[in-house]
């Protein structure tokens, strides 16, 4: 049986009306043996619609159930020459072609359960259209489902380019952005530091010293935003190495102790004697590490402490965590911190400079070394951020100071 289902119909335009098959009505003066030889005749006659003498509907007639009801003993002598209305369903489900299946749906499943066995009418303006089955029914919500996953797809498709054609756009612009500014952090570093010789006129040196701040901070930056960008297409590839971890957590300090200075904040290094090495892409530890301590430095109140420390766990799960005693978060603000060019709103994260893109490049390193990232906080107590690296990662229970 052919269902009239249009596949390239809107969602919204899915109604009662697109069920509806132009089946053959009976009149009230067809007889019941009539209908039994046109049910006979027509496989395909799965219901027929009453019509009564003002053209209204009056009933309907099942085709299995009046065949079963038709082969009882003694029907056929009682009711062949009567009426079919006889043998009908009088009070029948009548909807509107304007219905929309998913109100249809839900009536036949609650209100008219029974009608999705023996069928309904669908009507135009109170006059009769069409004959709906369950069957119908069945195939457009199938029809439905696979257009809106086609739109879906095409979407996600259109998206897909685009973020890819963004990511592309921001890997090309990459020596285009960092060689002038590199330009610009140089020349102002000649400047600042008087190496050709001393201003005459002290302002200038203060001017060039702010200019190679402003140049390093945009620099700092505008690399988040790059590697960012090759992470979520995918061309941010590891090289993987054994590190000593002490000597890394002692570098990436010596890069923020000046801050750290300025504002009261002490830094402090906890790693046990006989660490292992760990495998790991030295530039992206190192970057982990630089955004996990900048943050907690920001975020650390004068005469506050933070603490960059490693553990063993002893199925020999290497952890980096880095704890400070800042201002905290409540555990509603951790997702929105991890979202990119996100901040949370605070009285000090306003006064701070940032893209909001630190803990969500660090989550998205951390997973690219298929380890975690933990963080536990709570307002005006502090934070602590943990990268938990897998067993394979840990090269050695050795003592490195010994391998050294």
């Amino acid at each position: 049986m052919n269902t009239p289902i249009m596949s390239d119909t809107a969602e919204t335009d899915w109604r009662a009306g697109t069920l509806a098959l132009p089946l053959a009505v009976f009149t009230t003066d067809v007889t019941c043996g009539e209908v039994f030889e046109r049910f006979a005749q027509n496989a395909e006659q799965v219901a027929a619609a009453i019509i009564g003498e003002d053209g209204n509907v009056v009933g309907i007639v099942n085709r299995l159930r009046f065949l079963a009801r038709y082969a009882q003993r003694y029907t056929p002598e009682l009711f062949s020459r009567r009426s079919i209305i006889t043998l009908a369903n009088q009070h029948p489900l009548i909807v509107d072609e304007n219905v929309s299946l998913v109100d249809l749906a839900k009536m036949l499943t609650l209100e008219w359960p029974d009608a999705l066995r023996e069928c309904f009418v669908v009507t135009r303006e109170g006059r009769y259209l069409g004959i709906g089955t369950s069957e119908a029914l069945v195939r457009a919500k199938l029809q439905m489902l696979a257009d809106r996953e086609a739109q879906l797809q095409k979407a996600l498709n259109a998206a897909h380019e685009a973020s890819k054609a963004k990511g592309n756009f921001l890997a090309l612009m990459s020596h285009e952005l960092r060689t002038p500014l590199n330009a610009v952090i140089g020349l102002s570093e000649v400047l600042a530091t008087e190496l050709f010789g001393p201003h005459t006129i002290p302002r200038y040196r203060e001017y060039s010293a702010d200019i190679h701040g402003a140049g390093k901070h945009l620099l700092a930056l505008i690399n988040d935003i790059l590697d960012l960008s090759k992470l979520e297409v995918g061309k941010l590839e590891l090289d993987s190495e054994p590190l000593e971890v002490e000597a890394m957590f002692r570098t990436c300090v010596k890069l923020v102790a000046e801050r750290a200075r300025e504002q009261g904040v002490r830094v402090t290094i906890v790693v046990p004697n006989d660490f292992p090495l760990l495998n790991a892409d030295h530039l992206r530890l190192k970057q982990i590490l630089l955004n996990l301590l900048s943050n907690a430095v920001k975020f650390t109140h004068a005469g506050g402490r933070v603490v960059l420390s490693a553990t063993l766990e002893n199925d020999g799960v290497v952890v980096i965590s880095v704890a400070d005693t800042g201002i905290g978060m409540d555990a509603d603000s951790i997702p929105k911190a991890l979202e990119p060019f996100r901040q949370i709103d605070s009285p000090l994260s306003r006064k701070v400079e940032g893209t909001g893109l630190g803990l969500s490049l660090v989550k998205t390193l951390a997973e690219l070394h298929e380890g975690t990232l933990q963080i536990e906080s709570e307002p005006d107590v502090g934070t602590t951020v943990r990268v938990v690296f897998p067993t394979w990662r840990t090269v050695s229970e050795e003592p490195a100071r010994a391998r050294a």
